[in-house]
């Protein structure tokens, strides 16, 4: 009886101590990163998918300026572009692993015409396995991988305008 007494309490303190432990981390989602600006507009290529994600972001914050000329900030997109390279090859000259690149010209100026963010090229890269015998997957795969590179180049644009002065 004196055993499971003392075995109960050992699991619960164990218990109060992990959670105390946690708590006192400092471990905190990471959530939006705050804009130093009070409106901004997007100029980007017609169709860039990382475009309508930053202006998704900038609505989300009430941040979208409704027209160019009204915006305290202009965010500029240049040379989007996308590769898919063969990384890797079977004995038999079959392609087994590709390389996605993803890379996108950023840059930003304010209302009065000064530079605020350099024009700085972002680059993503992720590599895929791939197999005949799996092609629809793959495709799938490949179309998932350019999704999360799109949302990261998006992300990591937001957390370079939020250092802004």
């Amino acid at each position: 009886m004196a055993c499971a007494f003392d075995r109960r309490r050992l699991i619960l303190w164990t218990l109060v101590w992990g959670l105390a432990m946690l708590a006192g981390c400092g471990f905190q989602l990471r959530g939006q990163a705050q804009l130093p600006f009070t409106s901004a507009w997007v100029d980007a290529a017609e169709g860039s998918v990382v475009a309508a994600a930053l202006r998704r972001s900038l609505t989300a914050q009430d941040k979208l300026a409704e027209r160019a000329d009204q915006a305290g900030l202009r965010i500029r997109l240049r040379d989007e572009t996308r590769a898919k390279n063969i990384l890797a090859l079977s004995g038999g000259g079959k392609v087994r692993e590709y390389r996605l690149e993803y890379r996108v010209q950023v840059s930003a100026h304010d209302a009065a015409g000064m530079e605020r963010l350099p024009p700085s090229e972002l680059s993503l890269f992720r590599d895929f396995s791939y197999s005949d015998a799996q092609v629809l997957g793959k495709e799938a795969e490949e179309a998932a991988l350019w999704r999360a590179m799109e949302q990261e180049a998006a992300r990591q644009i937001l957390r370079r305008l939020a250092y802004l002065r």
